[in-house]
């Protein structure tokens, strides 16, 4: 499995908030965990993409050579009705504090979100995908877009007499299992060569091509800002002009993780470079991704940075988070900063990270994740053994 995006998780005061991201991180491990060992499985998280007018968002999404599977998790940890009137109807309530209230559909939910991307990778097919025999350009249009509502594996299903559970819907732990046996099916039918009834498919390249276009897109929400005091309650409030004025928009400053504003196509990330200066610092920049291959030279001085504080590559700095009820900023980040393969740009933890600053002869002082580090072969030791692995 590769993890091309990950969610960083702010702390959160709300309990149903606070609930939703314990499923979410609950759903990440088992997907996580489940196909670490398959190299053709690609991983994203809370993955969020405009289109248009209006953006999407996906709290699960894995590209695999034989489609794609988009999963919804709900924090339920109580009873939950479900009504079937027809099949088109279906509706949804759950007990909360001792009371029934009526809650979205999920699975109408999810379906509509694998309709917005199906459209989206049609549109954009060309940038990902090859062509037949080198002429008809292929497409998303025949792609298996497979839809799942993980709940808590603590929700008790109350279904009225005559409904049975929808079948897109499962326990958190059932979902990565049921993923798992669709693909070696389609996998088994895809080998047998059937000509009249053939799968789709596309290749391990294209897949990956795929998942790299959709990270490429990411549109993560806008951090809250802190608000403006109130004023003092003596204070003399201006008077309003009689004809309002319209004020031209100002454009948000970018920040890390937004994408860059003159390419479009690379996230922004903060990147330590330059000479060592006197006091032990460098500069600090807030740069496009796209430098590493040269597609982008866009990149923006901010403070100043320690020399002990990263490597001279790049890394997301960490999420900033809410400001508190009373409107003071937080003491201390949300979360770690992160590190990314320097190869193909996937999240790494920092000990693997770590691993490759530490072999600078073996990988020229750059960071890569465990798939990329086989590349590079180890030197070997007197004794006539090798380093392990990251």
């Amino acid at each position: 499995m590769m993890l091309i995006k990950s969610k960083v998780f702010a702390p959160q005061s709300d309990p149903r908030l606070k609930a939703g991201d314990e499923a979410e991180r609950q759903m990440a491990f088992l997907l996580d965990r489940r196909f670490e060992d398959r190299d053709d499985v690609f991983v994203l998280h809370d993955l969020r993409i405009q289109k248009g007018k209006y953006a999407f968002q996906i709290d699960h999404l894995i590209v695999t050579r034989y489609g794609i599977a988009l999963i919804e998790s709900k924090s339920i940890h109580s009873k939950v009705s479900i009504t079937r009137h027809d099949e088109r109807r279906e509706h949804w309530s759950r007990e909360f504090r001792g009371r029934e209230e009526g809650i979205p559909s999920p699975v109408r939910q999810v379906q509509e979100q694998a309709r917005l991307l199906r459209e989206y990778l049609r549109e954009n097919a060309g940038q990902v995908l090859g062509k037949l025999l080198g002429l008809l350009q292929k497409g998303f249009g025949y792609c298996p877009f497979d839809t799942y509502v993980g709940v808590s594996t603590s929700a008790v299903f109350k279904l009225a007499r005559g409904t049975r559970l929808p079948e897109h819907v499962y326990k958190a732990d059932e979902v990565a299992p049921e993923i798992d046996l669709q693909l070696q099916a389609r996998a088994k039918g895809d080998s047998l060569l059937k000509l009249a009834e053939a799968p789709w498919s596309m290749s391990k390249a294209e897949a990956l091509a795929t998942a790299r276009f959709l990270l490429a897109h990411d549109t993560p929400r806008a951090r809250p800002t802190l608000q403006e005091p109130a004023p003092a309650a003596d204070a003399v409030a201006p008077v309003a002009p009689a004809t309002p004025v319209a004020m031209p928009a100002v454009p948000a400053a970018p920040q890390p993780g937004s994408l860059c504003p003159a390419c479009g196509a690379h996230p922004l990330a903060t990147a330590v470079a330059g000479p060592v200066k006197a006091d032990g610092s460098r500069d600090r920049y807030l740069a496009c991704l796209g430098n590493k291959d040269g597609s982008c030279s866009w990149k923006m001085p901010v403070e100043p940075a320690r020399v002990a504080e990263a490597p001279a590559e790049y890394t997301v700095a960490a999420a900033v988070a809410p400001p508190s009820p009373e409107g003071e900023a937080p003491a201390q980040p949300a979360a770690a900063p992160r590190y990314f393969c320097f190869e193909c740009r996937v999240s790494i933890p920092k000990e693997v990270a770590r691993f490759c600053w530490d072999r600078k002869e073996r990988f020229g002082g750059k960071a890569y994740c465990r798939s990329c580090q086989t590349r590079f072969k180890p030197r070997r030791a007197a004794a006539g053994t090798s380093e392990a692995g990251a």
